[in-house]
């Protein structure tokens, strides 16, 4: 009676799992609203399903290679695709170190780790008390600068996408180990590229914050247990709850495993073990933050409960009209008195809005937030990686201005992934057997449910179990390839009529392919449009937002200029009086004025850009400078420019350059100022056009290679 008790709540848990994740695929597909742009939503959307599938066809084709291998050549397999994620990792810290930290989250735990190296104590800045969450990354931040120290390595980007890389490998090495004692080596092959595919893994390595330090969690977690659940040996659980405890600190999100962790063992386990289990995690756990907690306020970090964000806060700003932070929601909780009334603040206001909203406006609003934190496969990575020293070219399509194509290469891997997930519900579902899959399946839902109804919005909080997602996929795959060899045996004698229906699946995707790159030909290789080629893209403002022009002030900036540049623009944060002012571009390496043009206060609009158009370029790499001077005005005339110059000790944002007012530096500030040469181009030269529809057709070949031509093969599953 249990059993059947068991298995009915479990078929109805598949069920509703695969009816979640089937909302995230049709969001998914939905690509064209989750980016603000309501034009050729349907062609978009066909688009997506059309290179989807061709994706998913290759990955059986090289699944079928890879069942053609020997042990020898299957390893030589995992040795190529691990030194294929490693090459990924190092182009990445060699060509994109220029990204700096952001001016928020990552760029504070950056300033505040520099000070922790510089005096050995905190600092003392109120975002740590506001978000003392975010003290324990700042810690280990900290240690490996000052480990590295030792043997003089001070590039503190180059270390910050090194740790980045190595814990990804962590995660990726652990999720690997586990798909091979799963399953086998070709399965374990096919992880890796699967991996190597998911791009937002690499492209978050530029980022050094808490979810890219946690991201080595779930895999060793899920393989901790794992190892626990085959052996019975109890260090491994010790160690799970050691590891439990300390991805807590560095990314509180990590806490979800621990729930599903208990929902599972419950299936797997008596209830009795499971409470000795649970005693055992909890112990270590605890253990590990109390030892955490405990240096941080060594190092000075004292709570302060009047200051911190209380859960209630994350609640109420998940309730916002997306879900998303707002300005608006920080203020009302941060200007109550104590955390009582912090409290008593947010969870008015939950009511209030869930009054308002009644029934169709939350559903709306859960529709929404599902788009926002597990529509997006970019998980929105480029916005923490807009501060850049050296905007170059590939930057720009891989990060900047112009990465829309990439977006869209990556929304194609993801719906792929979504898919395969789903369809690893058909496991239990055909078996009725308990497997790893289901921890998995328990810990995605857990997350799904708690950003959906519960907590804040945001993109980047899915990729913490991304590994869970790819793991995931993975069953999905077997479940799928078992649907493909059911068919091909059922359909004993008659395998050529097997193959001429793949032939002819393969023959539409073609014609599919055909037709989508003749028709968007024009757009992306003969239409032209505007294009920035960026020297200098520094956006960012923080902290002491405005330097001051008038009769007794004159600002400087210094730059870098690597190359031609027609234009220069620089922020106008706000303006007061009737003032003529003089902009002006220096060559410093000859003191030449290479543009000078005046411009009046009426010009210089609150909260835009103003853009001087200097014409003259030069190739010669040289050190220019910009000055802004007033010329003439009445007595109150002053402008204010937009500048970075930011309360907390993070160095300079732009290190091309140096700012000055009269002619003295000033420390850790920088104008906010765009240099760039524009170009009318098409978006893409006609051979980088060709040569990317040339992979799919060369996937579909491929795949078609592939297909079995024995009529006599019987082709046997690799499920258990």
């Amino acid at each position: 009676m249990i059993l059947r008790f068991k298995q009915g709540i479990l078929s109805l848990f598949s069920i509703i799992f695969a009816i979640c994740f089937s909302i995230i695929l049709l969001i998914s597909l939905l690509y064209r609203l989750l980016i603000k742009s309501y034009q050729h939503i349907f062609s978009m959307s066909l688009s997506l399903v059309l290179f989807s599938t061709i994706v998913l066809l290759f990955f059986v084709a090289v699944y079928r290679i890879f069942s053609k291998l020997t042990r020898s050549g299957l390893r030589i397999v995992t040795i190529c695709l691990s030194a294929a994620i490693g090459l990924m990792e190092l182009a990445m810290i060699i060509f994109f170190h220029s990204i700096l930290p952001p001016n928020i989250d990552g760029g504070h735990t950056y300033g505040e780790a520099l000070y922790l190296l510089a005096h050995g104590h905190a600092s003392g800045d109120v975002y740590f008390k506001i978000y003392p969450n975010n003290i324990p990354i700042t810690v280990l931040r900290y240690w490996l600068y000052r480990l590295l120290s030792i043997v003089h390595i001070s590039d503190y980007t180059i270390i910050d996408q090194t740790a980045c890389a190595v814990v990804l490998n962590i995660s990726i090495y652990f999720s690997w180990k586990l798909v091979l004692r799963l399953f086998d080596e070709k399965m374990a092959n096919l992880y890796l590229l699967m991996a190597m595919t998911c791009f937002p893994l690499f492209l978050y390595i530029t980022y050094f914050y808490t979810d890219t330090m946690a991201l080595m969690f779930p895999a060793v977690l899920l393989y901790l247990w794992y190892l626990y659940h085959r052996s019975g040996k109890i260090r491994f659980l010790v160690l799970l709850g050691l590891f439990l405890g300390i991805g807590y600190e560095i990314r509180p999100n990590v806490i979800l495993f621990l729930p599903a962790l208990v929902i599972y063992m419950l299936f797997v386990l008596k209830p009795k073990k499971v409470l000795i289990n649970l005693i055992v995690v909890a112990v270590m756990m605890a253990g590990a933050c109390y030892s955490v907690q405990a240096y941080n306020r060594h190092l000075g970090y004292i709570p302060d409960p009047s200051l911190a964000m209380p859960s209630a806060h994350w609640i109420m700003i998940g309730l916002s009209r997306y879900g998303e932070y707002t300005s608006a929601d920080f203020n009302l909780t941060f200007q109550q008195p104590t955390r009582q009334a912090k409290i008593k603040a947010d969870l008015n206001q939950i009511k209030a809005r869930m009054a308002r909203k009644n029934v169709s406006g939350l559903l709306y609003l859960w529709v929404m937030k599902i788009g926002g934190t597990w529509g997006m496969g970019a998980k929105e990575y480029d916005f923490y990686t807009r501060i850049s020293a050296n905007p170059t070219t590939a930057y720009q399509y891989l990060f900047g201005h112009q990465n829309r194509l990439i977006l869209y290469v990556i929304q194609i891997f993801y719906v792929v992934t979504i898919f395969l997930l789903i369809f690893s519900v058909m496991n239990y579902l055909r078996t009725k057997r308990i497997r790893l899959n289901l921890l998995i399946q328990i810990c995605l839902f857990g997350n799904f449910l708690f950003y959906t109804f519960l907590w804040e919005a945001e993109p980047r909080y899915s990729l913490l179990f991304t590994p869970f997602m790819l793991l995931g996929a993975v069953f999905g795959f077997d479940e799928l390839l078992l649907r493909i060899h059911k068919m091909a045996n059922s359909r004993a004698g008659k395998i050529s009529k097997g193959r001429l229906i793949e032939l002819s699946l393969s023959g539409v995707l073609l014609a599919g392919v055909i037709v989508c790159a003749w028709i968007n030909l024009p757009g992306y290789t003969q239409n032209r449009t505007v294009q920035k080629q960026y020297i200098v893209d520094q956006e960012a403002t923080a902290g002491l937002q405005s330097a001051f022009v008038d009769t007794h002030h004159t600002i400087r900036q210094t730059f870098r200029a690597t190359g031609p540049f027609t234009h220069v623009s620089m922020n106008i944060r706000d303006r007061q009086g009737k003032g003529i002012y003089n902009f002006s571009v220096t060559d410093l390496s000859n003191h030449r004025r290479l543009f000078s043009e005046n411009f009046t206060s009426a010009q210089a609009k609150p909260q835009h850009n103003l853009i001087f158009s200097t014409v003259k370029t030069r190739q010669s790499k040289t050190e220019d400078q910009i000055t802004v001077r007033q010329v003439s005005g009445t007595g109150n005339a002053r402008l204010d420019l937009s500048l970075y110059g930011n309360g907390y000790d993070r160095g300079s944002i732009y290190s091309g350059g140096y700012f000055m007012e009269n002619g003295s530096v000033i420390k850790n500030a920088v104008l906010k100022f765009q240099v760039y040469s524009i170009q009318k181009k098409p978006y893409l030269s006609t051979e980088s056009y060709y040569l990317l529809f040339l992979l799919p057709v060369l996937m579909l070949i491929f795949y078609v290679y592939t297909t079995p031509r024995d009529k006599k093969r019987k082709v046997k599953s690799i499920c258990s």
